[in-house]
């Protein structure tokens, strides 16, 4: 019997539009099968991760979110996330024109932190290395 892949949904948590556009294109070049819901605000990305049937599930099948947000916004994103569900469950990737975070209260939140390049192809790159993450971590879910 094979098995089909259903389309898969990521949450990009961006603010900057001309970098959720790069994301979007980086990720429909790299695989043609996940979808992108864009928000560009934290309290929009736990609306809708606040699901009201924890059995349910995530609505999402992974969280990219910007370490760029302003006033360090990724981090409470990151955190309440992780409140709710593990890293198996529903994976959680960061990126950021920055330095990546060392601090335990930002980074050990995410499963990975990517730095956001500025040419396409490192950011299909990247974008390949987290459907890689993604489809390592979730893979169960949609085989």
């Amino acid at each position: 019997m094979l098995h089909v892949l259903p389309h898969a949904v990521f949450l990009h948590v961006e603010d900057n539009v001309n970098d959720a556009l790069a994301f979007r294109l980086a990720l429909e070049g790299a695989t043609g099968n996940i979808r992108v819901r864009r928000v560009g605000s934290v309290e929009t990305a736990l609306e809708l991760l606040s699901t009201p049937d924890a059995a349910a599930g995530p609505p999402f099948d992974c969280v990219v979110a910007s370490l760029d947000l302003p006033a360090g916004r990724a981090g409470e994103l990151a955190r309440r996330v992780r409140q709710r569900y593990d890293s198996a469950t529903l994976p959680l990737v960061g990126l950021t024109r920055g330095t990546p975070p060392v601090a335990a209260e930002d980074g050990d939140w995410f499963d990975a932190v990517h730095q956001k390049p500025d040419a396409p192809r490192e950011m299909k790159r990247i974008a390949r290395e987290i459907v890689d993450l993604w489809f390592s971590r979730a893979r169960r879910f949609h085989c």
